[in-house]
């Protein structure tokens, strides 16, 4: 058996329908030419850091109703285990035992005291290991 085709089930089109249907081009913006070169883009052989001397931040109201640590600049040390471990309890600690609220204390609040106590000490330091210069602020 033959497939009906679908002309024949709904008829002949009225030939004036067929010309109703009429493709009209749309303007369209003109497009511009490309470019010879593409425009390279930068990327710098190594990552520069520019630093510089801003206010520093003596509270949370300082950094305008956000987060606290954006007003600090990212810095990566490593440290010890035992170090990271002690540092951790300790933070836990003095903030299980605030009874005003204030802010949260972190690990990196307690290694930002450290160097403010380092800076503070830093005519004193003396030495050409780390242990001699831990001895020599310690005293």
């Amino acid at each position: 058996m033959a497939r009906t085709k679908l002309t024949q089930l709904l008829g002949d089109p009225k030939p004036e329908a067929v010309q109703a249907v009429v493709q009209v081009p749309v303007p369209t913006e003109p497009t511009p030419a490309p470019a010879t070169e593409p425009e390279p883009v930068p990327t710098p052989a190594r990552a520069t850091r520019v630093v510089t001397k801003q206010k520093e931040p003596t509270g949370a109201s300082d950094v305008g109703g956000g987060a606290h640590y954006l007003s600090f600049v990212r810095k990566e040390t490593r440290l010890r285990g035992d170090q990271m471990d002690a540092l951790a309890a300790k933070a836990r600690q003095i903030n299980r035992n605030k009874t005003d609220g204030g802010e949260r204390i972190t690990d990196n609040t307690l290694i930002r005291i450290a160097v403010d106590l380092l800076l503070a000490r830093a005519d004193k330091l003396a030495g050409s290991t780390e242990d001699q210069l831990r001895n020599s602020v310690s005293s």
